[in-house]
């Protein structure tokens, strides 16, 4: 069994979204779909300022395995999650935080790698951009 630990050397992922809404609107779409996608326990949000227009938090981007007295473990990973909002537009930023560690076991990897952040640091900023473009929940009830 062997652990490797790798670093990440891109830019964070953003994305500026135009939109037809003001500042207010945004900010608690940008808020629901925060707490939406925010579904683990350990990822949270931590910080708010409506004001700015700013949501920051911390998001579990892959849950780590424990270790066993077969294996070592791989830990959980994180990345840190920036919204900011003003009247017609959102942005979003996924930043990597800190170190990634893949434990080969027998041929096969375990753990989170950069070339995985990037999938799914993809998949957030697209998510983000179709759920600030759609029909709000609160415009329709």
């Amino acid at each position: 069994m062997s652990v490797k630990t790798m670093s990440y050397d891109g830019e964070p992922f953003t994305k500026t979204i135009e939109l037809s809404s003001d500042k207010d609107s945004n900010y608690i779409k940008a808020n629901e779909w925060m707490v939406e996608t925010f579904g683990n326990v350990e990822s949270v949000i931590q910080f708010v300022d409506k004001e700015a227009g700013i949501i920051k938090g911390k998001y579990m981007m892959y849950q780590g395995q424990p270790s066993s007295q077969y294996a070592s473990g791989t830990a959980s990973y994180f990345a840190m999650i920036t919204l900011r909002v003003k009247d017609n537009a959102s942005k979003i930023e996924v930043e990597p935080t800190g170190k990634f560690t893949v434990a080969k076991n027998l041929g096969a990897d375990y753990g989170f790698t950069p070339e995985n952040f990037k999938t799914e640091a993809e998949v957030l900023v697209k998510d983000f951009e179709i759920y600030m473009k759609s029909i709000s929940k609160n415009d329709e009830w």
